[in-house]
């Protein structure tokens, strides 16, 4: 063991105390990325690879969903008439104030303790304020049993005479309307 540490004393005197101290960090470094580096790129390969299959994994759970909302849809019994006769006076108080409804939210429940279902209605609508009052107005007018639940306006600008509004309307029929 002596020759080596005299070899080794030898090589090191040749360099210096600067040389001894970057052969001293060289060394340091390789076992630094061979003990704490080597791992960690390992465990992040392997959490990348659960991170794909959590990914797959819920893909496939929305596509499932997806497929069994369909499937529901498509169970889901027509609309009753008296529903449907609403949602047109709805849909022409629309047209006459100049608004297009082009897409919305609906859901039926059972009122608890009450011979009634409600129909609730997220409607999102884009225009003027004036239009979507004479909107707002003309809808209740139509159908009395339709109420106004809730009313968010937003306004990108200050200047920009168009709103974007989202409309709640909650319609209550008779069980067997």
């Amino acid at each position: 063991m002596a020759p080596a540490f005299n070899t080794l004393r030898f090589h090191l005197g040749r360099l210096g105390w600067v040389g001894a101290a970057g052969a001293v960090l060289i060394v340091g470094s390789l076992a630094y990325d061979a003990g704490v580096m080597r791992p960690r790129a390992a465990a992040l390969e392997e959490q990348l690879i659960r991170n794909a299959q959590a990914r797959r994994a819920a893909e496939a759970l929305r596509a499932q969903a997806a497929t069994e909302a369909d499937a529901g849809v498509a169970a889901r019994p027509p609309l009753a008439p008296a529903a449907a006769a609403a949602l047109r006076r709805l849909f022409d108080a629309a047209d006459k104030a100049g608004l297009e409804l082009t897409q919305g939210e609906y859901r039926l429940t059972e009122v608890k303790d009450a011979p009634l279902r409600r129909y609730q209605l997220s409607l999102p609508v884009a225009g003027g304020y004036p239009e979507i009052r004479a909107f707002v107005a003309q809808a209740l007018n139509a159908d009395p049993a339709l109420a106004l639940t809730a009313i968010q306006l937003r306004r990108e600008q200050i200047e920009n005479p168009e709103l974007e509004v989202l409309l709640n309307f909650t319609l209550y029929l008779e069980p067997g309307a």
